[in-house]
């Protein structure tokens, strides 16, 4: 909370006053007996109240209010994950920053065949997105931009072939989802190639996808998953079905960054003048063969 409000009680009839020792910590006001405390930037102040002699009774000793302020910078971007986290969970996240809004995030390590080793921002998808089933006072982030802001996919020396951050190993939607290459070895990589901070205040998200393929449109295949890394779906990109099993949108929402109208076009990370291909994890419903993705276009 941003204020709270203490009561002085007092015999007679003395005035309250009250002071801080920072007020660009803490700023207090008061109106009667109450002490609006208001917090304006992080740190620790001491409100001291006063109460004068009044027409009967002599002035009491002065109280104090210790005040400690937790404040997250309006820009996103001078936070550490900590603060982010606790502004997500404070529910004052979507007050502070806007989806689009991106922070710097430095990768290393290696994730399947590349080698990463660069600053990259992750970009705000939306403020508890459908919360009802995955979870409140959270943020979604997507990788990723560069520097500059131009949408990036991180690509390795395969692109373009089977084996580009490949979904599986073999051509093939088996296992949906749940099963995939992808999701077992790539996305828990890619994890472990971010800073600690940043591992540590990542949350499982609940998340339902098609997690059987095998090119049935079958809503009985639609379960959910626990991942603190994972692809978009169809839907969450789209906010329509094309492809993916017809159960899918019904468990998901468009996140608010495309429902916007921004770009769905991602450029290679490092050949950012070049469009590229990226992986959704919404198998194709239609064939055993495929996962979704979203074209250069």
């Amino acid at each position: 909370t941003k204020a709270g409000t203490v009561t002085a009680t007092r015999s007679g009839d003395g005035a309250i006053s009250a002071s801080s020792s920072d007020a660009n910590v803490a700023a207090v006001s008061v109106n009667g007996t109450t002490i609006t405390i208001t917090g304006k930037n992080s740190g620790t102040a001491t409100i001291t109240v006063k109460c004068a002699e009044g027409t009967n009774h002599t002035a009491p000793a002065n109280k104090t209010v210790s005040v400690t302020v937790k404040a997250a910078n309006p820009t996103l971007a001078d936070n550490d994950p900590s603060t982010i986290k606790e502004a997500a969970q404070s529910g004052q996240a979507a007050n502070l920053w806007s989806a689009g809004d991106k922070v710097p995030i430095a990768v290393n390590g290696k994730v399947g065949s590349l080698s990463i080793n660069g600053t990259y921002y992750a970009f705000i998808l939306g403020f508890n997105h459908n919360s009802s089933i995955e979870g409140g006072n959270s943020i979604h982030f997507q990788f990723g931009k560069n520097a500059s802001g131009t949408d990036i996919a991180f690509v390795d020396s395969e692109y373009g072939s089977s084996a580009a951050f490949r979904m599986n190993t073999s051509n093939t939607n088996s296992g949906g989802w749940e099963g995939s290459y992808m999701r077992k070895t790539i996305c828990p990589a890619f994890l472990a190639a971010l800073p600690a901070a940043w591992q540590n205040v990542i949350v499982a998200c609940t998340k339902y996808s098609d997690n059987r393929g095998g090119g049935s449109d079958n809503a009985s295949y639609v379960t959910a998953t626990q991942d603190k890394i994972w692809l978009l779906a169809e839907f969450e990109v789209f906010g329509t079905r094309y492809w993916a099993n017809s159960a899918e949108k019904n468990y998901q929402k468009q996140y608010d960054y495309y429902k916007n109208g921004n770009s769905r076009v991602k450029y290679k990370h490092n050949a950012t003048g070049t469009a590229c291909y990226w992986w959704l994890r919404s198998v194709d419903a239609t064939g055993s063969s495929a996962f979704g993705l979203v074209y250069t276009g």
